[in-house]
């Protein structure tokens, strides 16, 4: 039987989660137009700070790490799923998971072009609000535009 669990990150995750952040972030990048930005979780995780998030979650699926997100009480900032793995319902586990533990959670930014992500966030009642144009976090040479997306509290 398939199951999705979602627990709080353990060090001996770093490794499947790199390769899960990988594989998803050049998807990401690839719908968004922005190959050329990718960079390794290593260093992502660093310049955005990713172990500064007060939540860090990992979904495993069959006894393995195949997504993870990181969020605070407002904002779901991080959330990947291993490619092969999409269309499972792991996202989505990831995301109810989220709103469980911070219900005041309320802020996602999304790159525009991923549509795949905004219609998941969309589906928990989170709508855009506006296209905002920036750079890059953890990657400022690279200008990037996102939808802001929110929800009532």
């Amino acid at each position: 039987m398939e199951s999705i669990q979602i627990r709080a990150y353990q060090p001996q995750d770093w490794p499947a989660l790199c390769t899960v952040h990988d594989e998803a972030r050049r998807q990401e990048l690839r719908l968004a137009g922005l190959d050329e930005a990718f960079l390794p979780l290593p260093v992502a995780a660093e310049r955005e700070g990713l172990f500064e998030y007060p939540h860090l979650d990992v979904a495993v699926y069959n006894g393995r790490p195949v997504g993870f997100c990181a969020y605070t009480g407002e904002e779901l900032a991080w959330l990947y799923v291993a490619p092969p793995q999409h269309r499972r319902g792991i996202g989505r586990a990831l995301v109810a998971n989220a709103l469980r533990q911070e219900p005041a959670l309320c802020c996602i930014e999304v790159l525009k072009g991923n549509e795949p992500a905004r219609r998941l966030y969309e589906s928990f009642g989170f709508a855009v609000d506006k296209l905002v144009s920036g750079r890059m976090p953890g990657n400022e040479s690279f200008a990037v535009q996102v939808w802001a997306m929110s929800r009532s509290r």
